[in-house]
């Protein structure tokens, strides 16, 4: 059977709260319960074996990640989102997939406009986050939000065509603030 990870429309598949679709399985939707026990969604809820949707998972996982980090995706994907490499391999989804969470964010990184490009924002997100001092991991990732912030707005005033000579006192200031806030 083929699986595609991809964002779900959940008026087309609705299914109960605290579950999370992460793609399509033929005609029926992916669906994981708050257990991380899969499901498809269609009429109504069927509960199916991890086993037997593991191979076709992993070419799903394979498809979707190869978007955003073509010839080659485990080290980028392990590094993205936190994850042991291998477990990764095609041997481990026999026994456990990625999180649910994993498998939704990737499906929605790989239905990007440009995935390669969001795949390396990714990477550059997590590199940053790493380096960014912070009590733990999610302290850490919003302070790489707010710079993320920070370069967006600089990347803003550049595309205006304003350098920092042609307006001192809005985005020249501006720009030398953002750039003291970043470092």
């Amino acid at each position: 059977m083929e699986i595609r990870l991809e964002p779900m429309d959940p008026e087309e598949f609705p299914c109960p709260a605290g579950w999370t679709v992460v793609g399509r399985a033929v005609s029926h939707a992916l669906a994981y319960d708050p257990e991380r026990r899969p499901h498809f969604i269609g009429e109504d809820p069927m509960r199916v074996s991890p086993e037997d949707i593991s191979h076709d998972l992993y070419r799903a996982v394979d498809a979707a990640a190869d978007r955003l980090w073509p010839g080659g995706w485990t080290h980028s994907m392990a590094e993205a989102f936190l994850l042991d490499r291998r477990s990764l391999s095609p041997g481990r989804f026999a026994r456990q997939a990625p999180a649910p969470a994993v498998l939704l964010a990737l499906a929605q990184a790989a239905a990007s406009p440009d995935p390669v490009a969001f795949g390396a924002l990714l990477l550059a997100m997590s590199r940053y986050s790493k380096a960014v001092e912070g009590a733990g991991p999610v302290e850490r990732l919003d302070r790489t939000l707010e710079a993320a912030r920070r370069a967006g707005e600089i990347l803003h005033m550049t595309r205006l065509g304003k350098t920092i000579w042609e307006d001192r006192h809005s985005g020249g200031v501006f720009i030398k603030r953002l750039l003291r806030d970043s470092g």
